[in-house]
């Protein structure tokens, strides 16, 4: 066995752990990023879920998902369709050469995926700026689009399959990986598989700055922003079929799958320090108290259900301890609002209509890119820390609470007066135009793309797939 082998398959101590989020999992921003774009503020990636519907059905109540494999309309033979068209795309299967697609890696580095109920995900590399990542997302949408109504398929973007449940839509994806976490979310109670299966978000992946004292406070108020974000961006008010009183029953559903894994670490040594030493601490001890979901050294067997990271650590489990490879998979099975992966993965907003989509990244960059903001927004919200996750469980209602909606409105404020000023780069085509009428069809008005669904729901007793794509239209005519 060589030297680097040797050193991946070693039983793991706390001072590994520590070692590994200090260098990996916390890392300052690149150096040559501030050489090749030295007046751009930072890298940007997004991933976005979005939700595939026969669309000879989009005029049902309850239209039907399309399945992942099953049929000569599947969702992945929609995307092998491609093939002859895209042919530097590389499609990968699983075991190589069947027709079980497991995603595929486009030309630029980014990739289209797959969830565990069928959602289909497009993940961008990091780009030098907010613009380019948007750019590069739409271009792969109209493609996808294409290939998709020559199958009968269309694609729709909300926070949680509004109609089909748990049960319906079934376990799509049979990776071991998913079948383990299925096993283990079922033995809690319905959140974690309805996690797994009905929900998509757009997540906004930032990196943590050339600095520590940056870094902290990117990752403290990135923290901090969670509620707001949660509440003000909820688009996803209907649970199999029917509103239940939530504006985003994708935020309800990630708060309660299982509080050792979803949530916020402690932060009061961020907070008193603002060092990257604290961040790695604060969020190792959150890892280690996290719950070991299965071995997959063990061929995936699951774990004791109250066994943790920690508890592997410092006891082992059938006589050994956890190694890197443990390690890495365990961090990748916890869900917190901001996900430290070598840079910070923002988790807390619902999917957005695909006109609405370049908002959140507005959002992000415009608090977390800008440092006069960024002070701002720290300055206006760490005071409220001991409230925390009060508000964090009061954003599933969205800006009803008039606390959450007052600071809502005051946060997206500073977003769009941070974005104004980002380079050009950052503005592209339709960001700022596009933050702006969100705030002020949307925040300013304690309201969110969710009341809109709500509202035709109320009026017309059911919400179809067309309703949702009309919706679409309103909102494009009304706001240019």
């Amino acid at each position: 066995m060589d030297v680097k082998m040797a050193e991946a398959e070693k039983a793991l101590t706390y001072e590994d752990c520590y070692a590994w989020l200090y260098e990996k999992i916390f890392p300052l921003r690149p150096a040559d990023y501030c050489s090749k774009y030295p007046k751009w503020p930072g890298l940007v990636g997004i991933e976005v879920e979005m939700l595939p519907l026969y669309s000879a059905s989009l005029n049902h109540d309850s239209p039907s998902p399309v399945p992942l494999y099953e049929g000569p309309n599947s969702l992945v033979s929609m995307l092998y369709s491609m093939q002859k068209t895209h042919a530097d795309w590389r499609y990968m299967a699983q075991p190589e050469g069947s027709d079980h697609l497991m995603n595929v890696l486009l030309e630029d580095e980014d990739q289209l995926s797959f969830e565990p109920g069928g959602q289909l995900e497009f993940s961008s590399k990091p780009y030098p700026c907010l613009s380019d990542a948007l750019r590069r997302m739409r271009v792969i949408q109209k493609i996808v689009d294409e290939a998709a109504a020559a199958k009968g398929i269309t694609i729709v973007q909300v926070g949680m399959n509004p109609w089909k449940s748990v049960q319906e839509i079934g376990l799509q994806m049979q990776k071991p990986r998913y079948l383990a976490m299925n096993s283990f979310f079922a033995a809690q109670g319905p959140h974690g598989q309805r996690m797994m299966r009905q929900t998509c978000t757009i997540q906004i992946n930032l990196d943590f700055g050339g600095t520590e004292e940056t870094l902290a406070k990117r990752y403290l108020l990135g923290n901090l922003l969670a509620p707001f974000a949660t509440a003000i961006f909820a688009n996803s008010p209907l649970l199999d079929g029917k509103p239940n009183g939530l504006l985003t029953n994708r935020g309800e559903t990630w708060q309660h799958m299982d509080s050792t894994r979803t949530g916020f670490p402690k932060l009061e040594k961020v907070m008193a320090t603002l060092s990257r030493k604290a961040c790695v601490e604060a969020y190792l001890e959150w890892m280690l108290n996290g719950r070991v979901v299965f071995s997959e050294r063990n061929a995936y067997q699951p774990m004791d259900g109250q066994f943790t990271f920690g508890d592997w650590v410092s006891k082992g489990f059938q006589g050994t301890g956890p190694n890197a490879k443990d390690l890495q998979t365990h961090l990748s099975l916890q869900f917190p609002e901001v996900r430290a992966r070598g840079f910070l993965e923002l988790r807390s907003v619902d999917c957005q209509h695909r006109y609405w989509q370049a908002a959140p990244g507005a959002f992000y960059t415009g608090l977390l890119y800008d440092d006069v903001s960024m002070n701002k927004a720290l300055d206006l919200l760490l005071p409220e820390f001991p409230k925390l996750v009060q508000y964090w469980q009061k954003a599933p209602t969205g800006l009803q609470n008039k606390d959450m909606a007052r600071l809502s409105q005051k946060v997206s404020e500073l977003a769009i007066e941070g974005f104004s000023r980002m380079p050009s780069c950052y503005h592209g085509e339709e960001s700022a135009h596009i933050m702006e009428s969100f705030h002020e069809r949307y925040t300013a008005k304690s309201r969110t793309p969710a009341d809109e669904i709500v509202d035709v729901y109320k009026a017309k007793g059911h919400f179809t797939g067309n309703d949702l794509i009309a919706l679409q239209n309103v909102w494009s005519k009304n706001t240019k």
